[in-house]
């Protein structure tokens, strides 16, 4: 084969890894580095710079992702824990591969890569299904495959933090299929089926930030389906909801534990020293102390867990300390101050302000950023690694078709 026809293969092989990289989501992050690694090889043996170059320049998220970066990166200026600080520095490092991914991607093979992802999560699905069964109903059955985080997670590579703003994502995107997208009744039925698998498996998950997540993704599904019927749209989400949440609250114990464990931790956080959900509330409170002890240049990428172990002591001894705020707002705004908490506002906001035909495209595009402003108030979800993957390669593909359409 010549260098030539490799190089004019070589658009039509990295979309097929870049759809790899989609499958790995919801599972290990690992394979995605191999798969991104040679794509970024091919890529660089591809050429055409200056056009790829070009169409970089003129894509504003390309600016918004360096500068999401570059604020963690200059906030090292500052910190004391240069170790800690190239640690958090490089927990972003998805957001450098933006121009990859973004350049790699293809209008027409949006469906591929949306497909390889649900087809990833519906193989999770079925394994976390049979480790659910083997933990409630038939624990003589061998083990499957399943995280070893703690006793009652069910998801199989990756625990309930990570896992479900995946499901959540899932079974949107299956709810979009099925009401704009599929045309024949079997195709209908098929994504019928993964909506209620993927509803189920999040309530048997004990995720409950992936849940608020989905509820809300719900109700914009349906806002989004019946766009001029406010009214309709407003009654139907509700119903839906309600649906959702009393019928894993009455068919599922599990479900129904972690609901009333939230509620009363809420209620009576200052009694429950370590509890997860008072955890948080602790997290937050000690965490916007610290920011407003340094609100406009932050304390560095490297000095929360010094910092929050000082505060910690001396306003809530009893509870844990903590590396992160377990907030993204809050360690973005701790870091790097008020530069950290606007460059996050737009890698949230850009995708949602943006203007561009309103089709498929448009209504995904906005709503993985709604998922995601939900998700970051209960963990840093855009410096871990499953999610940030998915944040940055949605919107690489969901943006490159918008680009092009613009064209």
């Amino acid at each position: 084969m010549s260098l030539a026809t490799l190089r004019a293969r070589i658009p039509a092989i990295n979309s097929w890894l870049l759809a790899g990289v989609f499958f790995c989501i919801p599972i290990q992050v690992a394979p995605a580095f191999w798969l991104t690694a040679l794509m970024l090889l091919l890529w660089l043996v591809e050429g055409r710079y200056a056009d790829k170059l070009r169409t970089l320049r003129a894509e504003p998220l390309t600016w918004i992702f360096a500068a999401y970066y570059g604020v963690f990166l200059l906030s090292m200026l500052w910190t004391e824990d240069r170790a800690w600080g190239w640690r958090m520095v490089g927990k972003q490092q998805f957001f450098l591969l933006f121009p990859l991914y973004f350049t790699v991607a293809r209008r027409e093979h949006l469906g591929r890569y949306v497909g390889a992802f649900l087809l990833a999560v519906s193989m999770c699905e079925l394994l976390a299904f049979y480790n659910w069964a083997q933990l409630q109903l038939w624990p003589g059955l061998p083990d499957g495959i399943r995280v070893a985080k703690s006793s009652d997670d069910t998801a199989p590579f990756v625990d309930r933090i990570l896992y479900t703003p995946s499901l959540a994502l899932a079974g949107y995107l299956a709810g979009h299929r099925l009401l704009f997208e599929a045309q024949t009744l079997r195709s209908r039925a098929m994504y019928v089926l993964l909506l209620l698998a993927t509803t189920a498996n999040l309530l048997i998950s004990g995720g409950r930030a992936g849940m608020v997540g989905f509820l809300v993704l719900l109700a914009l599904l349906v806002f989004q389906r019946f766009a001029r019927r406010p009214v309709l749209a407003a009654a139907t989400a509700a119903l839906l909801i309600t649906t959702v949440v009393l019928s894993g609250y009455h068919g599922n114990s599990y479900f129904r534990e972690r609901v009333d464990d939230a509620i009363d931790q809420v209620s009576h956080y200052e009694d429950r020293p370590n509890s997860s959900v008072g955890l948080r509330i602790v997290y937050s409170t000690n965490a916007w102390r610290i920011y407003a002890e340094h609100p406009l240049l932050g304390i560095g990428a490297g000095d929360y867990p010094e910092e929050y172990r000082k505060m910690n002591a001396l306003h809530t001894p009893q509870w844990e300390p903590a590396w992160n705020p377990h907030n993204q707002y809050l360690l973005a705004l701790t870091s790097a101050g008020l530069a950290g908490g606007v460059a996050l506002l737009a890698v949230l906001l850009a995708p949602v302000l943006r203007r561009n035909r309103d089709d498929g495209r448009r209504r995904m595009s906005r709503a993985l950023p709604t998922l995601f402003f939900v998700l970051c108030f209960f963990e840093s979800y855009l410096m871990r690694s499953n999610t940030s993957l998915m944040y940055v390669l949605f919107l690489a593909a969901l943006w490159r078709g918008t680009e092009d359409a613009a064209a």
